[in-house]
């Protein structure tokens, strides 16, 4: 980032100097889940319409290192579900369209089932999805409070962004998503998906490859504009 840049984002914080956070990997990570909504295409998920993920975890990180995705004896598998669909709006011509589809509602459970048997059966839901992704114990759960679902119809694997915001309400490891002090630490789950029916299931619209990382609160300590410019010089 260029000394312009920095400087006026540096007077915004009203000489506020903030402590990084340290680096690390996804907190959960996937590859894949797939999603779905009765009526829905790739290009429209009508309103009213409830939007639903299965996903399996494949990698976690802090604060869930301690977890290991690759135990052959366990599965650490999500259910997001409760999405309702308040239209998609379509921007541009054809050929050079995006669309953008935000939800209202909505919840993410993670758990733990010490009887592997998660599959994508296709056309969900059925007697496997979700039943098979919500057994064992409930590791986590919260509530999206913005969830929004983007695809287009000219990129040339049919690629798009599925994302949200998540606030953590219980589950077993509910207190490893606080920060020291107590701060709550936010979700953001968010990934590149594909509509793409090579690598997709049937009665899927979209494969996602995601993360959640935990937005924990960077602590801060006050400090003078004379010091911050020190900083850049």
């Amino acid at each position: 980032m260029k000394l312009r840049d920095l400087i006026p984002a540096a007077a915004l914080a009203l000489a506020v100097i903030t402590t990084p956070a340290l680096a690390a990997g996804p907190s959960i990570d996937w590859d894949p889940a797939y999603g779905w909504q009765a009526g829905g295409t790739p290009n429209n998920l009508p309103l009213g319409g409830e939007f639903k993920m299965v996903g399996i975890v494949s990698g976690f990180d802090v604060p869930f290192g301690d977890l290991s995705a690759l135990d052959p004896s366990r599965e650490y598998t999500f259910y997001v579900s409760g999405l309702i669909s308040q239209g998609t709006v379509a921007t541009g011509s054809p050929g050079l369209q995006f669309f953008v589809t935000n939800f209202t509602g909505g919840t993410f459970a993670l758990y733990e089932d010490l009887s592997p048997e998660a599959a994508f059966v296709p056309n969900p839901p059925n007697a496997s999805v979700p039943a098979n992704f919500v057994d064992g114990t409930l590791l986590l759960a919260g509530s999206f409070t913005r969830f929004v679902v983007q695809s287009n119809d000219f990129t040339a694997f049919q690629v798009g962004n599925i994302e949200g915001d998540i606030n953590w309400t219980g589950g077993s490891l509910l207190s490893r998503t606080f920060a020291g002090g107590g701060q709550p630490c936010p979700g953001l789950f968010t990934g590149g998906m594909t509509w793409r029916t090579s690598v997709g299931v049937p009665g899927y619209l979209y494969r996602h490859d995601g993360k959640i990382d935990l937005q924990c609160p960077t602590p801060a300590s006050s400090s003078t504009w004379g010091r911050i410019k020190t900083l850049y010089r």
